[in-house]
């Protein structure tokens, strides 16, 4: 699969969720759910230095402000690129370099590992800040890291990460700044990275095929997109329902893209 053969379809959902304006949101499903309650529950994490989750049991139950649990964790999270894949949260620790791996039914951490090339603060992030150095992805290959390397000028790094252990069993250097790109997300071993995080008019400006090693930087009209928000906080694909799941801080909007091999 070469890196300009996805289309970014218009919308699937739009919300302005209100209460999520200036909370610098994300949210998620889960990527690789056990059972269909599993699938359809939504996770809401408000902030990027927070340790409070808000749990709906489905999209509409969060529609109508219907929430079914809040869990704390044990430390607070950095940034906005936490997944949860298989029943487990996967989040950097704030102010640390550490990433963890939290079983939410047994609200139990799991396992926790030191990243000394990833920074503990914003040196390395998105170019919107908010603690944003790491960016943990699940696509169809499993579950990944990216992260701006604070050792190479803050360049993109993309980590194969075992989900049991937390260990790197693979990695890419790419020869991008973290910093000059809005988000980024997974699919089929293949890096997408926007262009900005506060235009609305957006497109994927760069690519890296992890199966093939070939990076690419992408005209403006190749895989183009319209944001419903001015401040993209969070974008992470979901390869159980194929959706590009995305966050607005400035407006409170969330929202999904389908996601569609081009021909």
């Amino acid at each position: 699969m070469s890196g300009g053969s996805i289309r970014i379809e218009n919308t699937s959902m739009v919300l302005q969720y209100s209460t999520a304006a200036l909370y610098y949101l994300s949210w998620m499903m889960d990527s690789h759910p056990a059972n269909l309650s599993a699938a359809n529950r939504v996770w809401l994490f408000k902030g990027y230095g927070n340790n409070v989750i808000s749990v709906y049991e489905t999209v509409e139950d969060m529609k109508r402000g219907i929430q079914s649990a809040s869990i704390t964790l044990p430390y607070n999270w950095a940034g906005t690129g936490h997944v949860v894949y298989k029943g487990n949260l996967y989040f950097q620790r704030l102010k640390t370099q550490n990433i963890l791996k939290y079983d939410i039914q047994k609200m139990a951490l799991m396992a926790e590992n030191h990243m000394k090339d990833v920074g503990s603060g914003n040196t390395c992030s998105y170019g919107w800040g908010g603690y944003t150095t790491t960016d943990f992805a699940v696509d169809e290959y499993g579950l990944w890291l990216v992260y701006g390397n604070r050792s190479n000028n803050c360049n993109l790094v993309i980590a194969k990460i075992n989900p049991d252990t937390l260990n790197v069993e693979k990695s890419w250097e790419t020869t991008t700044d973290i910093r000059k790109v809005g988000n980024t997300f997974m699919k089929c071993g293949v890096l997408y990275a926007t262009n900005s995080y506060n235009a609305q008019s957006n497109y994927i400006r760069y690519t890296y095929d992890t199966n093939t090693g070939k990076q690419e930087t992408l005209s403006s009209n190749k895989i183009s997109f319209k944001q419903p928000g001015t401040y993209n906080t969070m974008l992470d694909y979901n390869p159980h329902d194929g959706l590009l799941y995305y966050a607005d801080s400035r407006d409170g909007y969330i929202a999904t893209f389908p996601i569609v091999l081009s021909v």
